[in-house]
């Protein structure tokens, strides 16, 4: 994983990247590396340390790239377009996403043209080979925020790898993104995202003897809404997304280049590591990239964390004297192996550090109680939690004769209680833990 994370940076200080609008080759699908919440649009939340997520999307388009003016080159030669031609295109997107820290993660990834038909044999605007057509990155940064929303400012850039690409001309340097992301969760189902941010296009040498000028800045703006539902662990995804050029540019199109989409889709949990997403949109704006229609699938693969953040921060040392903690959450996933109720004998010390730190003479009451997250059936969900409970429970009373089996008890709720969205890797991570609050005599 250290030799994972040290190529995936140098790849990522070699060339970087750009955002989730349109790219040198107008491809305004793109998405995003962290896999959480939307699909293009970002969310303010960032990978957990040590967690990584794989992406990978195709997406079919129709009539998105071509033109349908008559141009004449410098030649005097004269390309007659035709009234409608048409032009379809099969992509595809390969990303990696990762958590750097609590509120920082990074990615990279690459499209590729898979495929592309046109019937129009006077256009310039085709590519002649199939292939990577840029390398992008990105960082983002939460500034504030928890599970219910925050905000978050996300850098990105990305390099041009197509030859003779006349949106961005010849010898072009990366183009340079920033966008500002403010979101919220209304509820454990719904949530929203803005996005709104600046390109600033590095552009080279118009490409002589074709029909576009390179292009210049851009506002480019998104928005985007989730509804989850539990009882199909999938999120139905709505999202808007477009570019303002901050200056005009005289291209021989009659489709204008500031372009405007809407996209809906659904992503669906297959297990607590995989998702898979369906979808299509279609234009807002008749725009040089913008397709009459597009449908895109793909899927994400999370995993981790890979590195020692499962483990619970040591407990206060505190004096017998004092009242002991109300309080005491622990990640299931550190206590039980995956849909077990069987603790992990390495894992142990995270209960019992807290305990051996505590005077449980003075102790009321304590109460257990599990917690999972929306993944099964509630049935199945409610008796793992009961037991994972009970488990627990056990445990102690085994471990510390000062414990009372009339004064510790264990409940189980299920997915009834999360903590977090369920419709994500890491939300469910959080979801599924082990609650302990404690009674005692000596509290107020």
């Amino acid at each position: 994983m250290k030799f994972l994370l040290s190529v995936s940076v140098l790849i990522f200080s070699a060339s970087l990247a750009k955002a989730n609008v349109c790219g040198t080759d107008f491809q305004t699908f793109n998405p995003t590396t962290s896999g959480l919440d939307f699909i293009t649009v970002h969310s303010s939340e960032t990978l957990k340390p040590c967690i990584l997520n794989m992406g990978f999307f195709i997406n079919y388009s129709k009539n998105a790239i071509t033109y349908n003016k008559n141009y004449t080159d410098s030649n005097g030669k004269t390309y007659l377009a035709g009234d409608k031609p048409q032009d379809s295109l099969w992509g595809a997107d390969l990303s990696l996403g990762w958590g750097l820290s609590n509120n920082l993660d990074f990615g990279i990834s690459v499209p590729f043209i898979l495929r592309q038909d046109i019937d129009d044999l006077y256009s310039n605007v085709n590519y002649k080979t199939r292939g990577a057509t840029e390398i992008r990155g990105n960082v983002k940064y939460r500034i504030s925020g928890d599970d219910q929303g925050g905000m978050a400012g996300v850098l990105s850039m990305n390099q041009n790898l197509i030859k003779n690409n006349p949106f961005s001309g010849k010898g072009a340097k990366p183009t340079v993104n920033f966008e500002f992301v403010v979101d919220k969760a209304w509820n454990e189902k719904i949530a929203s995202a803005f996005n709104v941010g600046y390109r600033w296009h590095n552009r080279g040498e118009t490409v002589p003897d074709m029909p576009f000028e390179t292009l210049g800045n851009q506002w480019i703006y998104s928005v985007a809404s989730s509804y989850f539902v539990s009882s199909l662990d999938a999120k139905f995804v709505f999202e808007v997304f477009g570019s303002q050029f901050t200056s005009g540019s005289n291209q021989a199109s009659s489709k204008n280049l500031n372009s405007l989409e809407w996209q809906l889709g659904l992503k669906k949990d297959v297990s607590q590591s995989v998702a898979f997403h369906f979808g299509g949109g279609t234009q807002l704006a008749s725009a040089i990239g913008s397709p009459e229609m597009r449908a895109y699938m793909g899927v994400n693969w999370a995993f981790g964390p890979f590195c020692e953040t499962e483990k619970s921060a040591p407990p206060p040392e505190i004096p017998t004297a004092m009242p002991a903690p109300k309080k005491l959450l622990l990640n299931a996933n550190i206590l039980f192996d995956t849909d077990s109720d069987r603790l992990r004998t390495r894992n142990i010390p995270e209960i019992d550090d807290f305990f051996n730190s505590i005077d449980k003479s003075v102790i009321k009451s304590i109460v257990i109680k599990g917690h999972t997250d929306s993944m099964g059936s509630e049935e199945y969900n409610q008796n793992l939690s009961e037991r994972r409970a009970n488990t627990v429970r056990t445990y102690l009373l085994n471990k510390y004769s000062e414990l009372s089996p009339d004064k510790t008890y264990a409940k189980g709720f299920g997915e009834t209680q999360p903590i977090a969205d369920n419709g994500n890797y890491q939300g469910r991570q959080q979801n599924r833990r082990v609650e302990f609050e404690i009674d005692n005599a000596e509290s107020p």
